[in-house]
């Protein structure tokens, strides 16, 4: 069963998804995320092939709240929405790019879409830009929604490496 307004609302008033810049805005069936400040970029890399996951050298940059990054054709960045979740034990989330910016062919989470019952943090974004275009990617812009199902039970706490993310995380190889 996918969760609507007033159940959403009930969670932003939880303090379940918060936003310390701006109102969280719920949709009839979603929380609308918004672009953080954060962006992880992969070093360049001119090794040989590799099994993923791998631990692969990053940089993260922060902007201030007035700036922007440049996203160029086939740019990608990791980044993260400006909502922190704290995902009740009973609910899964979903993110979707928003309709009006994947029509562009500019993607947010195209893999990695879910958010597990009890996570805790913030939402790593996986942006990916297949057009032609170039594009201003500036903090605070509608980025995302985020969809909710029920779980028909509760489901013991998330407790994987991305617990209490407050900003973008790549991969990392688990296996060392």
């Amino acid at each position: 069963m996918v969760i609507t307004r007033n159940r959403l609302t009930q969670l932003v008033q939880e303090n379940a998804i918060k936003n310390k810049s701006q109102k969280v805005k719920i949709d009839t069936t979603s929380i609308c995320l918004h672009l953080d400040n954060q962006f992880t970029y992969y070093e360049p890399y001119d090794g040989e092939p590799f099994v993923p996951p791998k631990t692969m050298p990053t940089t993260t940059r922060s902007i201030s709240l007035d700036d922007h990054i440049i996203l160029p054709p086939g740019g990608k960045v990791l980044a993260c929405s400006q909502e922190e979740v704290q995902m009740p034990h009973d609910l899964m989330g979903f993110v979707q790019t928003k309709g009006s910016i994947a029509r562009g062919f500019l993607f947010a989470h195209i893999c990695d879409g879910q958010i597990d019952p009890g996570y805790t943090g913030k939402i790593t974004l996986e942006l990916l830009n297949t057009s032609d275009f170039y594009y201003k990617l500036i903090p605070g812009m509608a980025i995302a929604s985020l969809f909710f199902l029920q779980a028909d039970e509760e489901i013991n706490d998330y407790d994987g490496r991305y617990q209490n993310s407050m900003s973008p995380t790549a991969m990392v190889d688990h296996s060392s």
